[in-house]
């Protein structure tokens, strides 16, 4: 599976011929052509459901008329919508002729979506009615003309049944060919280490190396019975889906769908009680939920008349996930591989189960706070962040990978110190392995938080508390949550005239001006200095570990 040379883990290569499969856009083509008449997605709200032959003769319309509008490879195609049937269907269409899609969540802030579109100015975006306002001011906001689609009625701008009617050509549709594999396919938006959000440029190799399609590993001990048990399970079944496109999980699971012929059940709204009711009623054989979402399901309980026996695996990432919920979870399902992953979107998987196998399956039932193992065709070291030490088992430091999955870059921006003076990309989060090859995810470099699965930007945070006329200087930190992950705190040094200023104030201040989730949950701490390097930056892991020690 592995080996550990000099303290780098090395992990056997993924050899195939990536030019044979034609690219992303190919591949999607060619597998829900042969998937035909099978379900490819169920709108859980409605009931309704579209089949890949279905998908595919609205995703080939969409491409001819995109390009009919001079939108070609290279060229950027935004979404901004919530679950439904029509979704995907511009997503796959822009892939099918090179174009590059990046999609929005309808719940980001309108700050959020104007600083994204502004990004990476699309030549389009297709939204749901809900966030219409919204995209017309971003545009404005950006300055940008692009041509605004509407899923729904509108009497103002296009609407998307005009991108799905009969068009000249489609039968004799093929999409275009990609000769090399390190072109980039999708931008998926995620937060850096500044705090502000940057698009993510993904090649094709990140969707290879996670696909059927590829090679299986040789020697690996394989539970070849629970593998027939699975393939038997699928026919019919689904897999639960509640991100949206914009996030990593929603677009990998689109292709998987189609790569799987596995039906995408489609939810918008995680809800405990329904849960339960629909992976009974759709078969569901697998799901991704969060953190936040398994101490809500936990906290729910089974009910009795739950249906689970469909349920293979349920998988888990994101964030920390204390071992009182995992135990918990596994008493309510025995009979499902209860997951932990650890991925970064930037690089893909990077970590994982061997969920074929009985040995690592028993294993992490006793030991739940590892992530898993080395994933085939990545290289691992874990280096000490301030002596560039290369450390061995049990010596946490900073992971750093080698991997043709690694991102292509961030678009329009320079991503040239997120690589080592060796080229190793640096994940920018504390980890360590044991003698075995296990890994344990430490802590975080990064400065960006997590509530409850959303990213929360500490420098939006701070940009508004530097605008109160009380605050001399503010870090926003995360303070630990057991179910939502972090807590956002703010540590602020006052201005001398501000003595009458309370930790109330300030919180009712950001209130008034944030997104509900990026409120001040962890509170307000007052200080009289901030640790400083002598180059003048914040040391920010110092302050947390200050406050998290009650030494503030």
């Amino acid at each position: 599976m592995f080996s550990i040379e000099d303290n780098i883990i090395k992990t056997e290569d993924i050899v195939f011929d990536a030019k044979s499969l034609g690219g992303v856009g190919k591949v999607f083509f060619n597998c829900m052509k042969k998937n035909g008449s099978k379900i490819a997605q169920t709108d859980a709200a409605t009931d309704q459901s579209d089949s890949f032959e279905s998908l595919l003769q609205r995703s080939v319309r969409t491409a001819i008329a995109l390009k009919k509008r001079g939108i070609g490879k290279g060229d950027i195609i935004t979404g901004c919508s919530n679950n439904h049937l029509e979704a995907s269907v511009p997503i796959i269409a822009s892939i099918f002729i090179g174009a590059i899609p990046c999609s929005l969540d309808p719940s980001l802030s309108f700050f959020e979506k104007s600083e994204l579109l502004h990004q990476v100015k699309p030549k389009i975006v297709f939204t749901v009615e809900e966030s219409l306002g919204e995209i017309k001011a971003a545009l404005k906001n950006a300055e940008l003309d692009s041509e605004v689609v509407v899923f729904g009625q509108t009497t103002t701008y296009t609407e998307f049944q005009e991108f799905i009617q009969p068009q000249q050509g489609e039968e004799d549709f093929q999409p275009v060919v990609v000769d090399d594999p390190k072109d980039t396919v999708v931008i998926i938006f995620s937060s850096g280490t500044s705090g502000f959000p940057k698009g993510i440029c993904l090649n094709h190799y990140y969707f290879y190396f996670v696909s059927p399609l590829v090679p299986r590993a040789k020697n690996w001990d394989l539970d070849e019975e629970r593998m027939k048990f699975e393939l038997s399970k699928r026919e019919g079944s689904s897999f639960l889906n509640y991100g949206s496109l914009y996030w990593s999980s929603g677009i990998m699971g689109l292709f998987l769908s189609a790569v799987t012929g596995l039906r995408r059940l489609l939810c918008n709204n995680f809800d405990a009680k329904e849960f339960w009711y629909l992976i009974g009623k759709y078969q569901v054989i697998g799901v991704f939920l969060t953190p936040f979402q398994v101490t809500e399901l936990v906290k729910c309980g089974k009910p009795n008349d739950a249906d689970t026996s469909w349920l293979l695996r349920l998988s888990t990432g994101g964030a920390a996930l204390s071992r009182k919920y995992i135990f918990a979870l596994q008493e309510l399902l025995p009979d499902t591989d209860i997951i932990p992953t650890y991925a970064q979107t930037e690089v893909g998987m990077l970590t994982a189960f061997q969920i074929h196998n009985k040995a690592h399956r028993e294993y992490y039932k006793k030991n739940p706070d590892t992530v898993g193992l080395p994933v085939r065709g990545v290289w691992y070291k874990v280096v000490d962040p301030e002596t560039e030490t290369v450390l061995g088992p049990n010596e946490p430091g900073e992971l750093r990978v080698k991997s043709k999955t690694v991102m292509n870059g961030y678009y329009n921006r320079d991503f040239s110190n997120r690589y080592d003076k060796d080229g190793w990309f640096r994940t920018g989060d504390i980890v360590k392995y044991d003698e075995n090859g296990y890994f344990y995810v430490v802590d975080r470099l990064k400065e960006m938080l997590k509530y409850r699965g959303w990213h929360i930007p500490p420098a939006i945070l701070e940009l508004e508390l530097s605008h109160h006329p009380a605050v001399k200087r503010v870090v926003v930190i995360g303070k630990p949550h057991e179910e939502d992950g972090d807590h956002p705190m703010a540590v602020i040094v006052l201005e001398e005239d501000a003595k009458d200023v309370t930790a109330k104030d300030i919180e009712r201040y950001v209130e008034e001006r944030v997104d509900e989730k990026q409120r001040l949950r962890g509170g307000v701490k007052f200080v009289t200095s901030i640790p400083m390097t002598p180059s003048g930056k914040i040391k920010r892991r110092k302050l947390r570990r200050m406050v998290l020690d009650g030494r503030i």
